[in-house]
């Protein structure tokens, strides 16, 4: 057999790039394309790996994340905590909730193998704008044309409202609002990074931002708000001071105007700090009763995933009268009574070594770099809003958010690994 045979090599390795760009698609759209092309991904990236092993057609070098220790620090605790403190539980179904580390690998594998970066940016800044601009439709109507008795746009929650929660084509106003909050730090990384980039161009990132951040305000999500917020600062800061002034200057001016013209923004920004408003009460009664689960397990927690089922016990023992349910509407107590300090201290390695790398690449890439640098940056400002967010939210541990945070890290840890190996000619190259 010739060991160079090109067929073999077109049919096994075309469609990698392409499953990356239907994916990339899928984190805007659809839940159910995540699953599909995210899987894929790792289907075509394992048979690859096996002719390539065989044939030899493809020069790759293996490669780690840097985070090993933290996952599988993370994977051992999950498991040894259901073990240990949910005997009855599904250890698979809780186990399997851990997939995302499995996709992380494989997708920054099939990115390396062939790179479409820019490609990738083409989609995510083009594709999230259309859809924001159908969410603001939504907003609007409160039509959702993939959910045809329109269940997931719900009213917006303030006095008198006619407006809706918008979600895009996603599931919840919440879920939407997440995903898009790092999302939109990719246009805004590209209009903060663009002085020598033409007028029109800026025009259009301009643009992107405008539409996708009405379509976060009318998510009506106080903490969308916040760590969007969170997320803009800063990345301006790692831009300039002259920008940061100039975006506190304007966002203090658009937040006068929103604050005093919409009743309904005005309201739901003044129950921030309402103690009488339900949501807030609602979080103080979970985020007591999975303290409290912490407390009783602080070793390995109560089971990952298992705060759910037990939240009714931990009411009752706290003798408190909720009817609120589910998880703990914050990443870092949800990790800390579900896997315990152990689980939790991993949590946050994992996380703090993304950021700290992504964070070194910035200071790596030159400036003539101009696509790598609004990927790095737009990832920095994408992992700013998801842990932000992980104040009031379990965000981390919803999928679809899962997807465009994995998604975005296997972008940093393709970058970090090719800038560490040596020169990289410029922003086309990857």
């Amino acid at each position: 057999m010739n060991i160079k045979n090109p067929t073999i090599h077109t049919l096994v390795s075309w469609p990698i790039p392409h499953l990356v760009l239907l994916y990339a698609l899928a984190l805007m759209t659809s839940m159910s394309g995540m699953e599909i092309f995210g899987w894929s991904i790792v289907a075509a990236v394992l048979i690859f790996g096996f002719f390539n092993q065989i044939l030899h057609f493809h020069p790759f070098k293996p490669f780690t994340l840097g985070v090993e220790i933290p996952l599988l620090g993370l994977i051992f605790i999950t498991w040894l905590g259901l073990y240990l403190n949910a005997p009855q539980a599904d250890m698979l179904f809780e186990m399997g909730r851990l997939r995302w580390i499995v996709l992380l690998y494989f997708l920054t594998y099939g990115i390396s193998l062939f790179p479409v970066l820019n490609r990738v940016m083409t989609v995510l800044i083009w594709g999230s704008t259309i859809v924001a601009i159908y969410a603001i439709y939504q907003h609007f109507t409160g039509i959702d044309i993939i959910r045809w008795n329109h269940r997931a746009v719900t009213p917006a929650p303030f006095t008198g409202a006619t407006v809706f929660q918008n979600t895009g084509f996603l599931s919840h106003h919440l879920t939407y609002g997440y995903s898009f909050s790092m999302l939109i730090c990719f246009p805004f990384a590209a209009l903060l990074l663009s002085q020598k980039r033409s007028t029109r161009a800026r025009l259009f990132y301009l643009l992107a931002i405008t539409l996708i951040g009405l379509s976060l305000v009318w998510t009506y999500g106080r903490g969308v708000w916040i760590a969007t917020a969170a997320a803009f600062l800063i990345m301006t800061a790692y831009v300039s001071k002259k920008h940061l002034f100039s975006l506190l200057l304007i966002g203090s001016i658009l937040f006068g105007i929103l604050y005093t013209a919409n009743p309904g923004i005005r309201e739901r920004l003044n129950s921030i700090w309402s103690e009488n408003n339900f949501s807030n009460n609602d979080r103080r009664a979970v985020w007591k009763a999975n303290y409290e689960m912490f407390k009783d397990y602080p070793w390995l927690g109560v089971g990952y995933g298992q705060n759910e089922p037990r939240l009714r016990e931990y009411y009752n023992k706290l003798e408190m009268n909720e009817d609120f349910g589910g998880h703990a509407h914050n990443n870092y107590l949800q990790m800390l009574s579900t896997t315990g300090l152990l689980g939790f201290v991993f949590y946050m390695l994992f996380i703090l070594s993304f950021l700290m790398a992504t964070s070194r690449l910035w200071s790596e890439i030159p400036s003539t770099h101009y696509w790598h640098r609004v990927i790095v940056l737009g990832a920095l400002g994408a992992q700013i809003s998801l842990h932000t967010g992980g104040m009031t939210q379990w965000n981390f541990g919803d999928a679809e958010n899962t997807h465009v945070f994995i998604f975005i890290l296997a972008m940093v840890a393709y970058l970090s690994d090719r800038y560490a190996r040596g020169i990289v000619p410029d922003d086309y190259a990857l």
